[in-house]
């Protein structure tokens, strides 16, 4: 499926198209992944679903141009326009997330909570991530930090070790952290990439009772090799859910897994 673009005002937006089933299911990748990477699950969702995979900004060939942050009301226009863009018409449609995906995925469930059928999270952030994301973008003197760590990324990369050499952090998630410290130019991409999604917090006590209110189903697919996102607070959480089911699988943090793809089959077949 080629990149598709749509112009959101003055900034435009790169998606893709999959499958040609009768729901609609709009989905958001991880960090330098585009929504190409959900044609991995074409073949085993291409009949029950629509895949309108969105690239979000600084991804793919999407940019905010706008004067103005991003909200949750930008994520709705948006989703509605590539839809009557696409001719798609469906009063419920699901949404699924990869990892930093979750972010929008959470703040279309807060536009549209009435709408949404299904909501997929594959290997969402932690709790304490999150509270790290509003830290660093959501504050003058956080953001300070977070620029100066950008324009002196050898000072970050140091730090890193540190805390990885005292056990702070694990090797997994160290290795992780240095592939992008150690290139400027996707430090500045993760700079970029955080600083647009600061307006998209959630409550996430109030976002579970949202979830209740509505009856949306839930669906948790995490990796119990996955040292990045550890799951067991998110286990946690959505095992409170009266519409839920998790699946725990023996991968790490990944996105296009074959025991991830079986478990759409066995969710998702017509067959």
């Amino acid at each position: 499926m080629q990149q598709q673009l749509f112009l959101y005002k003055k900034s435009p937006i790169s998606y893709y198209r999959f499958g040609k089933g009768k729901k609609v299911l709009v989905a958001f990748h991880g960090y330098n992944q585009t929504g190409n990477d959900f044609g991995y699950f074409e073949d085993v969702l291409e009949d029950y679903f629509t895949i309108i995979a969105i690239d979000f900004f600084w991804h793919g060939k999407s940019e905010w141009r706008e004067e103005m942050d991003f909200t949750e009301s930008d994520m709705k226009e948006i989703v509605l326009e590539i839809a009557k863009q696409e001719h798609l018409v469906a009063r419920k449609f699901s949404v699924c997330s990869f990892s930093m995906g979750a972010r929008m995925a959470r703040a279309l469930v807060r536009k549209f909570p009435d709408r949404i059928e299904y909501l997929i999270l594959l290997s969402p952030p932690t709790f304490g991530f999150n509270r790290f994301l509003n830290f660093t973008t959501g504050n003058y003197f956080g953001l300070r930090i977070f620029r100066y760590f950008v324009n002196h990324h050898q000072v970050l990369l140091n730090w890193v070790k540190f805390l990885n050499r005292i056990k702070i952090l694990n090797r997994s998630v160290y290795l992780f952290s240095s592939k992008f410290i150690g290139q400027p130019k996707r430090l500045e991409k993760v700079y970029k990439t955080w600083y647009s999604q600061r307006k998209l917090r959630t409550n996430f006590n109030m976002f579970f009772r949202l979830i209740e209110e509505h009856s949306i189903n839930v669906i948790l697919v995490v990796g119990n090799n996955d040292y990045i996102t550890p799951p067991q607070k998110m286990i946690a959480y959505i095992r409170k859910l009266s519409n839920r089911q998790i699946f725990i699988v023996r991968k790490k943090h990944e996105l296009a897994t074959p025991e991830t793809k079986q478990i759409f089959l066995n969710l998702f077949s017509l067959k």
